[in-house]
């Protein structure tokens, strides 16, 4: 390997460590506090510049590998010729497309791709592992507590300084409470999806525990889980639910079985939107009830008691849910955004301009909660059939030289998919947010590792 090649993979990493470790931060008493945006897209861009640079002539070779995603990005700006607000589209389209696609552009020019990977996986753990302590200390010496929304905020005062992390626990009818914690996230949600990544990838990975190298790896692999379980989303569960799956099948060498496990989750993802939509409004409480709970509410704020008013909030928000079951917001947003969809079904109203063309309207600050609704919403069918292929092609390219296959490609064909079932309630791909590029890192390196079986 040359040095243009050693340092144009350390540009990777380095990017790659901007654009998991920029999207952390701690949380204050006015909220959630991390890098600006503005200078983690500078420092992508600077790290991507210069290790194309390094790696032109890989990149030369290696581009039509990442054709599938170059085709999202192009429809995706092809959208903006006849979205109603195209500065606010055009502008996204920028921060999501322009490092997303040099990542994966840099991934799949990777001189080193199995080393690069479990460097990255090494990161995500480290991540998990200092979210879990840094909760750890601070709900076990936090000098303050304040209410916010659905939210707490447990906080921490050194000299003035506060810092903490935000606990947003969830009340099972069952009358069993689990509180969950950001960590170094922005939310729970977010610990949970770093820790469904780092176990999947464990999963993969996982050799016969031998010596001290293999009682460590089995030491971590226990801590990430029981930070998962602690995280008590339901999202991630699924997620690695659905990765574990495809580790079995594949370390068992049946590839087959896998490529039609791909047409049965899409099958069942298109089925749930359309159950959801067709099933009506979501269940309510009595009127009796939410009456005494608003009257204790009421009395709670009205004496001051902050934390007793939170409480009762999020015991008002959990009315009649079976928390385990009820996908709650998401139903109504899912039947909103399934109802805007018929508006343009072919081509979309324009990339990332779910919210503003959908939920504005109806008053409402939120999301699809799906990354495949809002494909839809934004880019049509055409955008939806060309993300789909971007998604699932390294799972086919992967999966077609036969059973035999090394734990890294396991890896990336299971985090691909349990990002796919994970994605299904949730849309942080294709937005800027952490999770988008590592999506787009997972696309370049599964095209580079297959491309590499094809030649052997």
């Amino acid at each position: 390997m040359t040095r243009d090649e050693t340092w144009g993979g350390g540009f990777l990493r380095f990017t790659l460590v901007v654009s998991l470790t920029g999207f952390l931060g701690y949380y204050n008493a006015d909220g959630f506090v991390s890098s600006p945006p503005v200078a983690i897209l500078v420092l992508q861009i600077l790290g991507v510049a210069v290790g194309a640079v390094l790696l032109r002539a890989q990149l030369r070779t290696n581009l039509h590998a990442i054709m599938p995603l170059i085709l999202v990005a192009a429809w995706a700006a092809a959208s903006l010729l006849w979205a109603e607000d195209p500065t606010t589209a055009l502008r996204r389209w920028l921060i999501v497309f322009v490092p997303g696609l040099a990542i994966c552009a840099l991934a799949a020019a990777d001189p080193r791709p199995r080393q690069t990977f479990r460097w990255v996986i090494a990161l995500v753990i480290a991540i998990v592992l200092a979210s879990g302590l840094f909760s750890g200390i601070v709900i076990a010496f936090w000098d303050t507590t304040i209410p916010e929304n659905a939210l707490r905020y447990f906080l921490l005062d050194l000299n003035g300084w506060k810092f903490g992390v935000a606990e947003g626990g969830r009340q099972y009818e069952i009358g069993f409470y689990i509180p969950r914690y950001s960590g170094l996230t922005s939310n729970p949600n977010s610990m949970s999806l770093f820790a469904g990544i780092a176990t999947i990838a464990l999963a993969a990975l996982a050799q016969p525990i031998r010596g001290r190298k293999g009682i460590g790896f089995a030491l971590v692999t226990g801590l990430v889980v029981f930070l998962l379980l602690l995280s008590g989303s339901r999202a991630s569960f699924i997620m690695v639910v659905a990765g574990l799956f495809f580790v079995l099948v594949l370390r068992t060498g049946h590839p087959r079985i896998a490529r039609l496990s791909v047409f049965l989750i899409c099958t069942l993802t298109f089925a749930l939107y359309f159950v959801t939509w067709s099933n009506g409004s979501d269940p309510q409480s009595s009127p009796a009830e939410t009456t005494e709970l608003s009257e204790k509410y009421a009395e709670a704020v009205e004496s001051g008691e902050k934390y007793e008013a939170w409480r009762i909030a999020n015991q008002v928000a959990n009315l009649r849910h079976t928390e385990v079951l009820e996908l709650r917001e998401r139903s109504n947003a899912w039947r909103i955004a399934i109802q805007n969809i018929g508006k343009a079904w072919g081509t979309g109203q324009g990339f990332g301009l779910t919210e503003e063309m959908v939920y504005a309207p109806h008053g409402l600050n939120m999301s699809a909660y799906s990354v495949s609704l809002s494909v839809l919403i934004e880019t049509g069918i055409i955008g939806l059939i060309f993300v789909l292929i971007a998604w699932l092609s390294p799972v086919f390219a992967a999966t077609r030289h036969g059973p035999s296959m090394s734990p890294t490609v396991i890896a990336i064909v299971a985090l691909l998919m349990g990002l796919f079932v994970h994605q299904v309630v949730d849309n942080s791909v294709f937005r800027y947010h952490w999770a988008h590029f590592i999506f787009v890192y997972l696309l370049g390196a599964g095209a580079r590792l297959s491309a590499s079986r094809a030649s052997e």
